[in-house]
Parts: structure tokens; C-alpha cells; sequence
């Protein structure tokens, strides 16, 4: 029987959620013609792109990667406070309560 999308549709939504859970950051999708997940950095540094056989894999690859740019990218900064995971390369508002005030 020959290969279907719907033979992927586990695949295909770990892709979309870890998508969503790093959009503006990252393109994630999954490439069923190699089976593995693919992600793109889309920020300014020079990131070769990711792939893992996994969902959780690249995700874990992924935070990897982000917490090396924070440290050794000088146009990102990251938020002192040791509970907020934002940096400069995030798209989204800075909520965290930092500074204590």
C-alpha cells in the first residue's frame, strides 16, 4: 500500500504543537520523505537547521541551541531573573516582574 498523509498525523501535529510552542523563533515541520523533524531558526545569528527523529528530541535540541544564542550572541540578552526564560530573540512581550518592584 502506498504512503498516505494520514500515515503521518501523529507526526504532523508534534510538529505543529512544538511549532506553535516556538513560533516567531522557529519553523518546525515534519519531513515525511526523510522521517524526521526539521527546525529553522529564524532570528538573526547563523543557525545551521535542526533535526532529530523526535518531537521531544528537537525540542530538547532547540532549548539547547536558544540557551547557547543567549549566552554568545551579543545582540540577545537574557532576563536576570532565574524563573523567566525570555530573551531578546523572543517575539513576545517581556511579562516576567523583573525588575523587583
Amino acid at each position: 500500500m502506498a504512503w498516505d498523509v494520514s500515515d503521518d498525523h501523529d507526526q504532523y501535529m508534534a510538529a505543529y504543537q512544538l511549532h506553535m510552542r516556538h513560533r516567531g523563533r522557529w519553523l518546525v515541520m515534519w519531513a515525511p520523505g526523510a522521517r524526521v523533524f526539521f527546525a529553522f531558526y529564524r532570528g538573526r545569528a547563523h543557525v545551521v537547521p535542526l533535526s532529530e527523529p523526535t518531537s521531544q528530541e528537537l525540542h530538547r535540541q532547540i532549548l539547547r541551541t536558544e540557551t547557547s544564542l543567549a549566552t554568545t550572541e551579543p545582540a540577545y540578552w537574557s532576563c536576570p531573573s532565574s524563573a523567566c526564560s525570555w530573551t531578546s530573540s523572543t517575539p513576545t512581550d517581556h511579562h516576567c516582574p523583573w525588575p523587583p518592584g
